[in-house]
């Protein structure tokens, strides 16, 4: 009992498999050194233009893991009076972090984490029909429903987060699309509130 004990405090199942993630800071720098690199040997004149119209990086919702210890990353900046986001993804390199690539389409999440949520979501859309009558309607209008996959996801330039559009299909033979937003918490996707029309 003592010998797992020592071995627990040791080697903490949670920290031996967590993925390390950068934060703002850390992003800036990587961005920072990337542009110098590109920029050695430069003219003066070339130099003042990327100083003056370089990105400057503000917000980064999230990040999550991807191959090889990279992490892919929703980063927000701002480019004049424009403020928007996009896909990077960086890698470990010595106490900090260097970019791989900023040309990264979103991700899409994957459809088994997705579906428990959707039912859920759903399920509290019925709780709040205003009679009996519209409660039933409600549940025959997504009786039988199922994820069946994505037809996309972006960034949503307003926060970073993500906006997917769910295909669906039902037990009545109709298939259907929902545009939903999710966030990234922890290390899961979660899922906003549906969309009232």
């Amino acid at each position: 009992m003592r010998r797992l004990l020592l071995l627990l405090l040791c080697c903490p199942p949670a920290l031996a498999t967590a993925t390390a993630m950068p934060d703002l800071e850390q992003v800036q720098a990587a961005m920072a050194a990337q542009l110098e690199t590109e920029l050695q040997g430069k003219r003066v004149g070339t130099l003042m233009a990327a100083a003056m119209f370089a990105p400057r990086l503000n917000a980064l919702p999230w990040c999550a893991p991807a191959s090889d210890g990279a992490v892919d990353c929703s980063v927000g900046y701002q480019r004049g009076m424009d403020q928007r986001h996009r896909m990077m993804r960086l890698s470990p390199q010595g106490d900090g972090w260097r970019v791989e690539t900023t040309r990264l389409a979103a991700p899409e999440p994957p459809t088994h984490e997705l579906a428990p949520q959707l039912q859920a979501r759903i399920e509290d859309l019925i709780a709040e029909g205003s009679d009996a009558s519209e409660r039933a309607a409600l549940r025959a209008d997504f009786d039988g429903m199922r994820l069946t996959g994505l037809n996309g996801c972006e960034l949503d330039q307003a926060n970073g987060q993500l906006r997917c559009a769910l295909r669906l299909a039902f037990d009545s033979g109709h298939d259907g699309q929902l545009t939903v937003g999710l966030q990234r918490v922890g290390d899961q996707w979660r899922l906003d509130p549906l969309p009232v029309n």
